[in-house]
């Protein structure tokens, strides 16, 4: 069953929100020539089914990264 994942970012000086259905929506959407996300946004949480996802680098690129390297 998919996860869902709830990101909170900066954009500019607001804070955002954005949920994806699963981790592969958010990846597959980070893939196209124009992403949902910047990757340079700074995140300041990231929920997988209401769970803290600890992060090293808190940016989107980030955030992909660590998805990648799990297999995702």
């Amino acid at each position: 069953m998919a996860k869902m994942l709830k990101i909170v970012y900066e954009s500019g000086t607001s804070h955002e929100t954005i949920t994806y259905k699963s981790v592969a929506d958010f990846m597959a959407n980070q893939r196209l020539e124009v992403p949902d996300l910047e990757d340079y946004y700074k995140i300041n949480q990231v929920t997988l089914d209401d769970k803290s996802v600890d992060l090293t680098d808190k940016t989107i690129i980030g955030l992909y990264k660590k998805f990648d390297s799990e297999g995702y």
